[in-house]
């Protein structure tokens, strides 16, 4: 008999149940890739053994699973966020797809849940996926490693083997900060998001990377991560104002809109008595008054480039496995 068929079929989540671990963690299991003991993997494989099941994972031949359909996974957070990079983003993507005979699917994921991504996955929904964000170990990469399908990532990922298509972060939050230091600021102050995502990572690796090639050595109290919900956005300002900074570098353009209302409420000056920029441009902040100096990426060519590359994947051709797309720091009033 064909191997597996005929065969009980058993979900990853019946098997995490069953073992009292997390879906993820069955999930590396089955894919040998990821961080966990041999040990258990070991038990993994006894359970299947044990009940003469199979995990329900399909792998059937790609001309009986072409779909025409990509999907695009996007931080489950993201929902409640107005956020033009992923609007435009998601623009180069879609548009890029339907030149070549595709349509886009939207995914929602995040750290702990991955269902939908799942149900995607196991209703061969879709021929390849991009995802929207790069995370560190992200729950997403093993599961389309176990069903091997073709994806790309929008970002940077340590394994230099997944296709990634990225800005460059890490250069373009240097210049800024560099940019800042030469108009005589000191102490700059950082607020970005969760590094648990790499884009913030490499602002801040970016960030630390300047004040470096000036001499100065990092003060910690005026660098916070994490900054993502709105209570956390007024805390952290909070905290930072406390410590009278000369500037305040934001992560992107949504935390910059923010700290430039929170400001201008609470009567304080820009850039009269506090600079502003943002490592992160959008119309939210180009039209503000002052407007905001910040870092300028073309998003809707980052989604285009990460399609093409999937595509081009889905075709069997040779890719780049890396390619990263420029910046261009714009000065605005915000810190004349």
């Amino acid at each position: 008999m064909e191997e597996g068929k005929g065969m009980k079929k058993v979900s990853i989540e019946e098997i995490a149940n069953a073992l009292g671990v997390s879906k993820t963690t069955v999930s590396r299991a089955l894919s040998g890739k990821g961080r966990i003991s041999e040990a258990t993997r070991a038990r993994v494989r006894a359970y299947l053994a044990g009940t003469g099941a199979v995990p329900a994972v399909r792998n059937l031949p790609l001309e009986e699973r072409v779909t025409h359909n990509l999907s695009m996974v996007i931080p489950r957070h993201f929902v409640y966020l107005d956020l033009p990079f992923l609007r435009k983003s998601m623009g180069g993507i879609s548009m890029v797809a339907a030149q070549r005979g595709y349509d886009l699917l939207l995914c929602y994921a995040g750290t702990l849940d991955t269902q939908q991504l799942e149900r995607q996955l196991a209703s061969r929904k879709m021929d390849g996926v991009i995802l929207s964000r790069a995370m560190a170990d992200d729950p997403c990469l093993d599961l389309l490693r176990q069903y091997h399908l073709p994806f790309v990532v929008m970002g940077r990922c340590e394994d230099e083997t997944i296709p990634q298509v990225d800005n460059d972060q890490v250069g373009a939050a240097c210049e800024m900060t560099r940019l800042l230091l030469r108009l005589g600021e000191r102490r700059i102050a950082l607020l970005v998001g969760n590094t648990a995502y790499t884009v913030n990572m490499d602002r801040l690796r970016g960030y630390l990377r300047a004040l470096a090639e000036f001499g100065i050595q990092p003060d910690q109290q005026l660098i916070l991560t994490g900054v993502e919900s709105d209570a956390q956005r007024a805390n952290a300002l909070e905290t930072i104002l406390d410590q009278h900074p000369d500037c305040l570098l934001c992560g992107d353009d949504r935390l910059a809109f923010d700290v430039m209302q929170t400001l201008h409420s609470r009567g304080i000056a820009v850039p009269q008595q506090l600079r502003v920029a943002s490592l992160y441009d959008s119309e939210l902040i180009a039209g503000m008054t002052p407007s905001v100096s910040a870092v300028q990426f073309d998003a809707e060519r980052l989604g285009s480039a990460a399609c093409r590359m999937l595509l081009d994947l889905l075709a069997g051709k040779e890719i780049q496995r890396r390619q990263v797309e420029g910046y261009q720091v714009i000065l605005r009033e915000s810190t004349k």
